[in-house]
């Protein structure tokens, strides 16, 4: 070791951050007690090493240019983050040809994959509704205009199916568990092409895209004959409970909105259809 190489190590030493040094051939030749801190690895397990023979497999992000390298461990919390920098110098030390400089970023790499699960979270609040976590009107209302949008381009068929739960005996506000429980059975029972939302405390929508008004009835008909067989807790056992639908289909000239309107009217007719019987 030069003089001069000596003063580099030393000076070195002891910087919060993590050093390691490279030689002429690429190996590494000395990294100070941060970084072996850093990497769970004292230094003599690596220096003597370069990229051919380096035994640590979770670790060749070392031999790799600047920036953010992600150090791999046995588990979640052996992995690390860096942030790299390099200094190359051509001086007349062999064994101080390059110098990466490393930053334990680790936190906030956690911070920030810890803020977009919340804000993924907050996406999915905010396009579904809270009881059933089927989609809400905001989303239902995007993807009813999206759907009507591709009808009118390639005139595919489109219908949507408004869905009513009614009470019978007309008694006050369905509760929270039956609407939980008959918004599960109608979601089963609905090809995965179709998107179903909670529209109303007792009332869904069924965008059913690539289907005409008679296999939509067809549907809704398969949909409501097998209602009666959902275990539902007294005092809602039994047939006190009645699901009725409307149902539309796309024409052109039809916007969302106009959609939405022939279905609720259709909706009503058999409302009072029901009603006098």
């Amino acid at each position: 070791m030069t003089q001069s190489s000596s003063i580099i190590y030393q000076a070195l030493q002891n910087v919060p951050c993590g050093v390691l040094i490279f030689d002429q051939s690429g190996t590494i030749s000395w990294l100070n007690p941060a970084l072996e801190s850093m990497l769970g690895l004292k230094a003599d397990q690596l220096v003597g090493q370069n990229r051919e023979q380096f035994p640590f497999t979770t670790h060749r992000g070392l031999f790799k240019g600047t920036g953010l390298m992600h150090l791999f461990g046995t588990g979640v919390e052996q992995e690390r983050w860096l942030h790299c920098t390099v200094e190359t110098r051509d001086g007349a030390e062999p064994a101080i040809h390059t110098i990466k400089y490393f930053q334990d970023v680790t936190e906030l790499m956690r911070l920030r994959e810890e803020n977009q699960r919340l804000n993924q979270q907050v996406e999915e609040l905010a396009i579904t509704d809270e009881l059933t976590g089927l989609a809400n009107r905001q989303s239902l209302t995007r993807t009813l205009n999206t759907q009507v949008a591709r009808s009118r381009r390639y005139q595919n068929p489109l219908s949507l199916a408004v869905i009513h739960l009614l009470d019978k005996r007309d008694e006050t506000a369905i509760p929270d568990e039956i609407i939980l429980e008959v918004s599960r059975y109608l979601r089963d029972r609905l090809r995965w092409v179709d998107l179903i939302a909670r529209w109303e405390h007792s009332q869904f929508i069924i965008i059913l895209p690539e289907t005409s008004l008679q296999h939509g009835k067809d549907l809704m008909d398969k949909v409501l004959a097998g209602f009666s067989e959902v275990p539902l807790p007294a005092p809602y056992a039994g047939d006190s409970l009645e699901l009725l639908f409307g149902l539309a289909e796309w024409h052109k000239g039809q916007d969302a909105r106009l959609l939405m309107k022939q279905a609720l009217i259709n909706l009503a007719e058999n409302e009072a259809a029901s009603g006098q019987a």
